[in-house]
């Protein structure tokens, strides 16, 4: 009998309860509003307690514990929902992810089903023959793995348009694919410097941009594409919003938003309009031009926001680029380019000193960090900061982590801060074989997204989908790759990337909910199923404990509840 197995029917034969029996109380309780029974219900509280039944009231939990106590809590207009033993748990928390992007998947050209280039160019076609008066065009989820390190070239989309600017994110979102056009408005030619922390490829032999800018260059050609409007935005958010709930997302922490943008007004015109139906926590993006200034906006900004459904806790530095740029910065040499170790966006004394401002302010800071380089600088400014202002509850975050040397995972613990990973990448796949490999090195290609070796530490580790980099975005395919570390597909031991760093399942249920709950200052209300908390629940097909880990991801989320409300209701659940 395998593990998972075994601790399933050692709980299933020892359930217990988080509260006193209710044949215990002399007061009979007021009646609930809905008791699932029949259940297993996988609290994730600190003992990890398993429970046939629970109550809620007025969004809250009331009771966790056995089928025969929970009966006290029924009342004349009492809802009972018989689970036939399915399992229950927290509603999932994407600790990572950006929300906006969903206005894009949705209504933008979108990559996302395509993996070819001349299906690129069919999508490109298509959406521009259904957009003709289109003054501009926009788009997002190319790959890199197509195309060799200069990027795609701006004649695939000539071809198709070339008298409207059009610019394209990489799936990664770090880099463009723009049009001669695009290029020409913007002023860009072959003597057009690269900016600080950016870079515009050219082709190798005629010089000329590719039309492939990376990180900081693609702000070149910004201003020939307007801002979403809000009402925009406020659609992309309630597509995403569907679904999220659909996939058991209760909370998402979007990591990139602007002062003073469209982002903030589209989520606070939701939440004073009702139209919230789950929770987000936000980061404001802090720039490496602009220097300590940008930091008391920022606190004000975050202190205007204090709403149950959207909050400004953090704020967002991007330390590194990504290795597909060849701009995630690493403490060796890349191998297909010795003389560079990537891009460091901050110098480390301006980053020492901007951590320590924001820390100062009491501001939660939010790291984007890829190489081990970067990882690395980023602890250093950590630690300057608790040094200068003393330690305080501040739960840094430091998310992608795909390369982290050994010694720094245990300053992770040292220094109190979050690892915030995104397993959906723990595979070998495209880029591992295209750019990864070839790009970092096989020896380093192979130790990348640590996991197992965070929780051995006693870092606070939490899962996230940074979406709409991976789409779909669902928790449950994380949760198998994460302990997998394979392609879903794939069951060859030789294609498991880095077998050591194996997460077990109540590892990666516990990074999706009570951690990622923590990370965002909400383990008190949600993230667990205990008396007290808000009724952040799912409800799914399968147990997850008593199916192979290769089924995990083929688990369906049947309902979802927030706060108590039914969210998302499959049709196959029974009223």
């Amino acid at each position: 009998m395998n593990s998972a197995k075994l601790f399933a029917l050692v709980f299933l034969c020892t359930v217990c309860v988080s509260i006193p029996s209710a044949s215990q109380q002399k007061v009979k309780p007021h009646p609930a509003d809905l008791i699932l029974r029949n259940g297993f219900i996988y609290t994730v509280d600190q003992e990890r307690t398993v429970a046939e039944a629970l109550a809620i009231r007025n969004g809250r939990i009331v009771f966790v514990g056995h089928n025969g106590d929970v009966t006290r809590f029924a009342g004349k207009g009492t809802k009972i929902v018989d689970l036939g033993s399915r399992m229950v748990l927290p509603g999932f928390i994407d600790s990572h992810c950006h929300p906006s992007g969903a206005y894009k998947q949705f209504y933008e050209i979108s990559f996302n089903s395509v993996r070819t280039v001349p299906e690129y160019q069919k999508a490109i076609r298509e959406y521009y023959r259904s957009h003709s008066g289109a003054k501009y065009l926009k788009g997002r989820g190319w790959s890199n793995t197509l195309f060799p390190k200069t990027g795609p070239d701006k004649k695939l989309i000539d071809e198709i348009v070339s008298g409207i600017p059009v610019s394209l994110s990489s799936e990664d979102g770090h880099s463009k694919w723009v049009n001669s056009k695009a290029l020409e408005l913007a002023g860009v030619t072959k003597n057009t410097p690269s900016p600080e922390g950016g870079v515009i490829e050219h082709d190798p032999i005629t010089g000329e941009p590719t039309g492939t800018l990376r990180e900081s260059a693609a702000g070149l050609v910004a201003k020939l594409f307007p801002d979403y409007s809000i009402d925009e935005l406020m659609k992309g958010y309630e597509a995403y919003q569907q679904m999220a709930l659909a996939f058991g997302i209760t909370t998402a922490h979007d990591a990139d938003i602007d002062l003073g943008s469209n982002e903030i007004a589209a989520y606070t015109t939701l939440e004073k309009a009702n139209r919230i139906a789950m929770r987000f926590r936000a980061s404001l993006y802090v720039s490496p031009k602009d220097g300590l200034k940008q930091v008391a906006p920022i606190a004000a900004e975050r202190a205007k926001h204090k709403g149950p459904y959207f909050q400004i806790r953090a704020a967002k530095i991007y330390v590194d680029g990504v290795v597909e740029g060849s701009t995630a910065y690493l403490k060796e040499p890349y191998k297909h380019l010795p003389n560079s170790r990537g891009e460091l966006l901050w110098k480390p004394e301006d980053l020492n000193a901007m951590c320590a401002e924001l820390d100062k302010n009491k501001l939660q800071i939010h790291v984007h960090s890829i190489g081990d380089g970067a990882t690395g600088v980023t602890l250093d400014a950590f630690a300057h900061a608790a040094k200068l202002n003393g330690k305080r509850d501040s739960r840094n975050l430091i998310t992608h982590l795909q390369l982290v040397a050994p010694d720094d995972i245990l300053r992770f613990k040292k220094l109190d801060v979050i690892a915030v990973t995104q397993p959906y990448w723990f595979m070998k796949d495209d880029y591992y074989y295209n750019i990864q490999g070839p790009y970092l090195g096989q020896d380093r290609a192979d130790v990348e997204y640590p996991m197992e070796s965070f929780f051995k530490a006693g870092v606070t580790v939490t899962s996230s989908s940074d979406y709409s980099v991976t789409i779909p975005c669902n928790p449950l395919v994380a949760i198998q790759t994460g302990m997998a570390r394979s392609r879903l597909e794939i069951t060859d031991p030789k294609e498991v990337l880095w077998p050591a760093e194996k997460a077990t399942l109540d590892q990666m249920i516990a990074s999706f909910t009570i951690n990622g709950a923590y990370a965002n200052f909400l383990e008190k209300s949600t993230g667990s199923i205990e008396v007290g908390k808000m009724a952040d629940l799912i409800v799914l097909d399968k147990n997850l404990f008593n199916i192979p880990v290769t089924d995990v991801s083929k688990a369906r989320v049947l309902m979802t509840l927030f706060e108590g409300k039914e969210a998302f209701k499959d049709k196959s659940l029974n009223p």
